[in-house]
């Protein structure tokens, strides 16, 4: 069956190289024509310190796709800051890395110490302050850190607060901060009326949308593998039956939006 062309449901946040090693590399041909009519974007979204040439290689070249390279809070990479963060910082100053990131704070899986994080954040915080790049953060239970961190950088770079998952006083504190807020298939699950309710006070120019394949598959498919395929159902309910919008409205904002945060490509 010929896969559906997606016209501007662009994709803030996938973890491409992630997504094919779960449902196979003949996948991307499905994702390539979807894809390659209209002017959606897929955000490809780094989390090992050295893995932004194999993706460069692999996606670099696709029209719809642009790459961010970031450190996830892992306990290798918070025992080696100094030396992991320099080595990214050569592929932060390629023209082709459109933002840092994933990094940030996860006091879920507690990886490290909470000094440990910050001092991983702090060092990728200060690059994407260094080269100008917008900053990609990742925040699970850890809000009002994650806060102190962004507040010191968010009037001077791009700051978007990935996969959110907080309510809408969180969303509010981010937002006078500055940020972006990035809703994620986690919006459509059964327990997520806070994150429907922060979701629904984001202003348009601050809102995007995400699937962070392959995890957060939006219902009915909870638990599955995700795609950037799976990212129409999310557009869906935040248009209807959270905002109050037309689906096609909503894709242009969001597609607006991302492409004022990550420029002409390069």
């Amino acid at each position: 069956m010929t896969e559906p062309v997606i016209k501007g449901l662009s994709d803030s946040h996938a973890h491409l190289t992630y997504v094919l090693e779960r449902m196979g590399p003949g996948h991307l041909e499905r994702i390539e024509s979807a894809y390659r009519e209209g002017s959606a974007l897929i955000l490809d979204v780094g989390v090992d310190f050295d893995d932004y040439p194999a993706r460069k290689a692999k996606f670099g070249s696709l029209p719809f796709v642009r790459l961010a390279a970031g450190i996830w809070p892992d306990t290798a990479s918070m025992k080696s800051v100094e030396e992991r963060v320099s080595v990214l910082e050569g592929f932060i100053r390629d023209p082709a890395c459109a933002a840092l990131g994933e990094c940030g704070l996860d006091y879920h899986w507690m990886h490290g110490t909470r000094e440990e994080q910050a001092a991983l954040f702090r060092a990728q915080a200060d690059l994407a302050l260094r080269y100008g790049k917008p900053l990609i953060v990742h925040s699970r239970d850890a809000h009002e850190d994650t806060l102190a961190i962004v507040r010191t950088i968010s009037d001077k770079v791009p700051v978007i607060i990935h996969c959110f998952g907080y309510g809408p006083d969180e969303a509010r504190s981010y937002l006078e901060a500055g940020c972006w807020i990035s809703c994620a298939g986690n919006i459509s699950y059964k327990k997520s009326d806070a994150l429907r309710a922060a979701c629904r006070i984001v202003p348009d120019d601050r809102l995007l949308l995400e699937t962070d394949a392959p995890y957060m598959c939006p219902e009915p498919r909870r638990g599955k593998n995700s795609s950037p395929l799976d990212i129409e159902r999310t557009y869906e309910l935040v248009a209807k039956s959270i905002r109050g919008l037309g689906v096609d409205f909503l894709a242009e904002l969001v597609r607006r939006n991302l492409y004022g945060l990550l420029g002409p490509r390069m």
